[in-house]
């Protein structure tokens, strides 16, 4: 069977895949007995289920795990977490041969199936849709599940449960972060849910996007649920603070979720002979890498331990801590995104001030996706609150349009900011890593506890490199350079203290 990702490409391919189903040899004996023992065979028995309507999905013998999945699929009234390597069948098992069985027997009468995106999310229910309305073996031993001449939606639909005196069942593709709360088939609430492809690489990098994700599951879709409900979550672990590895660990506020991991090893020995052979497993692993291959068949998540900036480096303060603190010089740097390949780019203020001892307090931060007078609206809040001596913004590509908005601010509040421009010529990840590096990992800036735009500041700094947005990184590398450079200048290269030798080991590095 063809490899289709999306609702998109099923649609494109949708008459081909029809004509793959309708080529599958019916049964010889279609008598009335050979029917009824079909389907009694198959009554409490996916892998059977699979081998009798589905042959082509069957290519060689089943795996061990196989088998434990037939116990899975029946756990009810909780989460369950699937962790099983890159070609197992995980996916047909759980979002296409599992739910076809289901509701080829009545025993669902809602499902929904989920995805981080609606194009993904609508894939699996299409997939559901060609095999209701095209498999001959299935209308052949059951009876028709989707009237003639009906072509229902691809991701909402209802299926009649053929010899059940009218039942139907439901069928619903959503995304992720989607609201659940409303949905109900008739009078029920959904009662099966299959969760799969739950997140991206570049996605699974992300702070934000792998606890929105989280709180979906368990604040959102799990309450919304009928009180029998079968949920499977089917993932692979993508690095160490993904969805799925923190589904499986759990967290302060989050109990573990049941999981069941399936490598493609067990104790050095292929876990599926058949489709896997100890050959087949080496050379992939010579061809994809120890990394890949850990990750994809081993089921290892690739350790995050190795980003420039950690959690543990992170140094907080309270608002109190700083009162009565003498700052030699406060400014602030602005990061515009002006430019129209940045349109979708957070607009980033920071605002620090540096201690007699060479500590950096970041003062404020302003870390948002908004307009441009926003941003400049931001800039004067700043400056009222904090009086930065100057103002810094990097004018690469947005110098001009920035200063036409600043010159009319000034106009209207009938006073200037101390802004200054400046060109960065160093590539941002460079100067990013250059100038912070060493100060956060000493302890040398600190962030106030509590505040949401430090925390954006603080969560992109967690994702740097890797992360979808280094803004936040990028204004504090500015601010920060621009309070050691003038420090610098202003001791002679170091700042005095009482005691010198801590001077010394704060700037260390530099």
């Amino acid at each position: 069977m063809r490899d289709i990702k999306t609702v998109r490409e099923l649609e494109k391919a949708w008459n081909e895949l029809r004509e793959e189903i309708l080529a599958r040899p019916v049964f010889p004996d279609n008598s009335a007995k050979a029917k009824e023992e079909r389907k009694k065979n198959c009554g409490n028995n996916v892998l059977e289920f699979a081998r009798t309507y589905f042959p082509d999905y069957v290519p060689s013998e089943f795996a061990k795990f196989h088998r434990e999945w037939e116990k899975i699929r029946a756990i009810e009234k909780e989460p369950v977490l699937l962790m099983a390597f890159r070609g197992s069948g995980k996916s047909t098992y759980f979002t296409l041969l599992d739910p076809i069985h289901e509701i080829a027997y009545g025993r669902r009468n809602f499902m929904i199936f989920s995805s981080y995106n609606e194009e993904k999310s609508g894939r699996f229910t299409g997939r559901i849709l060609a095999e209701l309305m095209y498999n001959q073996r299935l209308k052949n031993d059951f009876g028709v599940f989707i009237p003639p001449g009906k072509r229902p939606a691809l991701d909402n639909f209802t299926v009649n449960v053929p010899g059940s005196g009218g039942k139907t069942v439901g069928v619903l593709a959503v995304s992720m972060g989607q609201d659940p709360r409303g949905f109900v088939h008739g009078p029920s609430r959904p009662d099966y849910v299959r969760l799969d492809d739950i997140q991206s690489r570049q996605r699974a990098k992300s702070r934000k996007f792998v606890k929105a994700s989280i709180d979906w599951i368990m604040q959102d879709l799990i309450p919304a649920l009928a009180e029998n409900y079968s949920a499977v979550i089917v993932a692979t672990p993508l690095n160490t603070q993904c969805v799925a590895s923190t589904l499986e660990k759990g967290t302060d506020e989050l109990k573990p979720v049941k999981t069941y991991k399936f490598p493609s090893e067990v104790r050095g020995k292929p876990a599926w002979e058949a489709a896997f052979p100890a050959s087949r497993l080496t050379r992939l692993k010579r061809t994809i890498g120890n990394l890949a291959y850990g990750q994809e068949f081993l089921l290892v998540p690739i350790a995050l331990d190795e980003r420039i900036f950690k959690e543990e480096s992170i140094k907080r303060y309270a608002p109190e801590e700083i009162t009565g603190v003498h700052f030699h010089y406060i400014f602030s740097w602005t990061d515009p995104s002006v430019k129209h390949e940045e349109k979708h780019c957070y607009k980033a203020t920071v605002c620090g001030g540096i201690t007699h001892e060479g500590i950096i307090y970041i003062l404020a931060a302003r870390i948002r996706k908004e307009s441009v007078q926003r941003m400049v609206d931001g800039m004067y809040k700043i400056y009222n609150d904090w009086k930065p001596q100057y103002m810094f913004f990097e004018d690469n590509g947005g110098q001009a349009l920035l200063g036409e908005v600043l010159n009319a601010k000034a106009e209207w509040e009938g006073y200037p900011i101390p802004h200054r421009a400046e060109t960065n010529t160093i590539h941002k990840d460079t100067r990013i890593e250059g100038t912070l590096s060493a100060p956060i990992e000493n302890g040398v800036i600190r962030f106030l506890k509590g505040e949401a735009d430090q925390k954006e500041l603080i969560d992109q700094l967690l994702q740097f490199p890797d992360g979808e947005y280094k803004d936040g990184p990028d204004a504090l590398e500015g601010v920060v350079r621009k309070l050691l450079e003038y420090a610098r200048k202003r001791k002679a290269g170091l700042p005095q203290s009482r005691r010198p030798w801590e001077s010394v080991r704060l700037l260390e590095g530099y």
